[in-house]
């Protein structure tokens, strides 16, 4: 006697061919939702999609600064992004250039389309800086370098600072001129 193989039982092929058309149907359905929402990225609901993520990200700023960290926060009018567990440096959204993902972290297509994930505007942001009378950085738009002080008043769109080093002394800016703060937390 000589073994044969059992006949193929019809119900086993039927669910096995229902579950390969399901698999390929679910893989279909999950490429189309992604191409629909890289379709509806909007940039501020990317860049919450990346600090919720807590990716690390290189942001570009104009004027050539560069900041490495995590986006912290997205907010009205700028991002923060946490440098190291003692800086946050906070961006007018307005300089922002390019964010990207550190080298060798996944790069997902763009596809936020969500609001900002704060309402809370830089100038808001910073009032915390004046009630600690806290030392702070800040680049202005088309000034190289950063500068350094302590933060004692904001108005409605301008802030003052008391600048040490060569630029000591009481220093008014608009709040438009203002390109990055950098804050120790």
């Amino acid at each position: 006697m000589t073994w044969r193989p059992p006949e193929p039982d019809p119900y086993v092929d039927l669910a096995d061919d229902a579950a390969l058309r399901a698999a390929v149907s679910a893989r279909q359905e999950e490429r189309r939702r992604r191409e629909i929402a890289a379709e509806l990225a909007t940039w501020t609901g990317t860049l919450r999609d990346l600090a919720e993520r807590e990716i690390p990200v290189v942001v570009r700023v104009a004027g050539a600064a560069t900041h490495r960290g995590v986006l912290a926060a997205v907010g009205v009018d700028h991002v923060a992004v946490r440098l190291h567990v003692r800086t946050i440096a906070l961006v007018a959204l307005e300089m922002v250039r390019t964010v990207r993902p550190e080298p060798g972290h996944v790069a997902p297509v763009a596809t936020g389309d969500r609001e900002r994930s704060q309402d809370r505007t830089l100038i808001e942001a910073l009032a915390l800086a004046v009630e600690r009378r806290q030392r702070i950085s800040v680049g202005f738009r088309d000034v190289d370098e950063l500068v350094v002080g302590q933060l004692i008043g904001l108005g409605e769109d301008v802030l003052t600072l008391r600048a040490e080093g060569a630029d000591r002394g009481t220093i008014y800016a608009p709040m438009y001129a203002v390109r990055e703060v950098l804050l120790e937390t």
